[in-house]
């Protein structure tokens, strides 16, 4: 079909040529060029009858082909993002998780590596051997944490040591080191410092990198997870002409207590083993807070009564897993019914 337009296209151009060629030769006689130009309408349509490849459309230059004739191109250039099944359920919508078997509860991930349903699930960090979810999120924040703080201090003690060692300055020099024989550093004394200061600089950038994008997850409600899936769903809201807001979102200050609670924000940071005290999302736009928290006794008795149940099981012939999983006490209702 190019081939046949482009063909008549020339000819149509070819034969207005020769129509303008003989008006200008014909010029103040009105009747003959009016008569030249019905012959060469007349030879036109006579050539298109007896080559039957052309239609009225091609016969004039001007006149754009019908859209049913153009080749058909997809509007989209990009693949479209892939869709998971838990990005198609609502933010309180409760779905069925085929690897283990039972409910899944909203912001929850089946880990194939603990081999369990994990309640807002983030990531599974090889460094600490364990899913980050739901319950130890804040411990996994808390250890970016300090071990920047680590690094910072690190880097701080031997940065003058390495400007020593490593900076221009008069002590490398041979007359100094000729007149200050015992203040001269072999080089089994400069190698341990520059190695701790690039070591220290290194992993403490990679960290704070780290901190950073947590911190950006915590102050607005998301995780690893949920990150790249709201991605995908503000990029197809942007091709709609619309716009897509996170419903977990409250703002960053309900978004910190969600994670941290309600106590101050330094006292929250520093290092503790108390539970989670809101749920991992908001019910009626709000913090929904937990019923109770455990206190000390209460999970004292808990691992002494998962003890007494670990040992009558095992005596009683059941086969254990392989795989260390959290145990789920028997009088705490709440966290069966959140199946972590």
């Amino acid at each position: 079909q190019r081939a046949l337009r482009a063909a008549a296209a020339a000819d149509a151009e070819q034969q207005q040529r020769q129509q303008q060629q003989q008006q200008q030769q014909q010029n103040g006689n009105g009747d003959s060029s009016v008569t030249n130009v019905d012959s060469a309408q007349s030879q036109i349509s006579t050539n298109a009858a007896s080559n039957g490849q052309m239609n009225e459309t091609q016969l004039q230059p001007s006149a754009r082909p019908p859209l049913s004739s153009l080749p058909s191109t997809p509007a989209r250039t990009q693949p479209p993002p892939r869709l998971y099944g838990w990005m198609l359920l609502g933010p309180h919508e409760w779905g069925y998780c085929n690897y283990s078997k039972q409910p899944k509860p909203p912001r929850s991930h089946y880990d194939h590596v603990m081999k369990c349903l994990c309640l807002n699930m983030d990531h599974y960090c090889p460094w600490m051997f364990n899913v980050v979810g739901y319950f130890n999120y804040r411990y996994f924040c808390n250890f970016l944490f300090y071990v920047f703080l680590g690094m910072l201090y690190a880097a701080t003690i031997t940065f003058y040591p390495f400007y020593e060692i490593t900076g221009t300055h008069k002590h490398h020099s041979r007359k100094w080191q000729r007149e200050h024989p015992d203040e001269v550093r072999e080089r089994e004394q400069e190698t341990p410092v520059v190695f701790a200061f690039m070591i220290s600089l290194s992993v403490g950038i990679a960290v704070f990198c780290l901190l950073s994008f947590h911190a950006y997850l915590v102050f607005t409600a998301q995780t690893t997870i949920e990150f790249h899936g709201n991605m995908s769903k503000k990029r197809r809201a942007r091709e709609r002409g619309t716009s897509w807001i996170n419903p977990y979102d409250l703002g960053w200050k309900d978004n910190f207590k969600q994670v941290y609670g309600s106590m101050h924000p330094i006292l929250a940071m520093l290092p503790s083993s108390r539970e989670p005290e809101f749920f991992p999302f908001p019910i009626n736009g709000e913090l929904a807070k937990r019923r109770h928290t455990k206190s000390k006794e209460e999970v004292k008795g808990n691992r002494s009564r998962d003890k007494t149940m670990s040992t009558t099981a095992i005596s009683m012939g059941s086969t254990a897993s392989s795989v260390p999983r959290r145990r789920v006490g028997a009088s705490d209702p709440e966290r069966v019914a959140l199946i972590v």
